[in-house]
């Protein structure tokens, strides 16, 4: 990550309530709950997790919660500095200010969880992604399993572009080719709003020089940042049926590239 780019992250999050992102509509809970789901496959007694772009600590509480060690590693200063008031005392969590790119003070085969769950869709080199992929398997032990998230573009172009108040105006800010409706750059943001096809070059390439394979791939949250208001206007009966609709088809590829956000699940040889 160049210097320019750590820093436009830094900005970026240190202005944003991160901690409540994934909890404060019913639309945003989603990925939540979709992600803790997965992650409880995997989860063994007395494992041990690291954290990577822990951001508010969102993930990292609540593994804590159930018992699970978790070493949480956040880049932007504020919310280091939130996270070590929130888990102080906490003898289940140890938190530490670091990159992505650069975990070497975390022990090699280490770790039963791996969570990447932002620092990939952050980094726009190719190579500087691979690198973050292949210090997150580095950490982890043999069989044990990395969960690394990416931003996909459609959704974020549906519900933050056309269904806004002047499409055509929204439109103009974010490097965009009409042609093929493919961001091009997503200007203004750290992030990076991935194609299947981007994905999947990322994925191939870290396992093949990882000694990884894939597990499963699924979708946080579906399409309900598109339909957010119908979302958050639920009964809890009705949105009780929809995480179900989410679960059973969060891995289903021809609504993947509809979702938010979608994580591929790596095991390490």
């Amino acid at each position: 990550m160049s210097h320019e780019q750590e820093k436009k992250v830094i900005e970026q999050y240190t202005g944003f309530p991160e901690k409540n992102r994934l909890t404060y509509t019913k639309a945003n809970e989603t990925e939540f709950i979709v992600t803790m789901h997965y992650l409880h496959k995997f989860l063994r007694p007395n494992a041990k997790i690291a954290d990577i772009g822990a951001g508010g600590g969102t993930y990292t509480k609540a593994l804590a919660d159930e018992g699970y060690l978790v070493d949480a590693v956040e880049l932007t200063p504020r919310y280091v500095e939130e996270m070590k008031s929130l888990f102080a005392g906490n003898t289940k969590v140890s938190v530490f200010e670091g990159n992505a790119k650069d975990l070497s003070f975390l022990n090699e085969d280490a770790y039963d969880i791996v969570l990447l769950m932002g620092p990939v869709y952050s980094l726009k080199d190719f190579e500087e992604r691979k690198l973050a992929c292949a210090e997150a398997l580095r950490i982890a032990k043999p069989g044990g399993v990395v969960f690394i998230a990416f931003c996909m573009q459609d959704a974020g172009l549906i519900h933050e572009i056309f269904m806004s108040e002047n499409p055509a105006i929204e439109i103009t800010t974010i490097g965009y080719d009409r042609e093929t409706a493919l961001v091009t750059e997503n200007t203004g943001s750290s992030r990076i709003l991935d194609t299947m096809m981007v994905v999947d070059e990322l994925i191939n390439a870290v396992c093949q020089e990882n000694n990884a394979d894939k597990v499963c791939r699924f979708s946080q949250d579906g399409i309900s940042q598109i339909i957010s208001e119908s979302v958050n206007s639920m009964n809890e009966a009705s949105y009780k049926e929809w995480i179900q609709y989410l679960l059973a088809t969060a891995e289903r590829p021809d609504l993947m590239g509809f979702s938010d956000h979608i994580v591929q699940v790596l095991e390490k040889r």
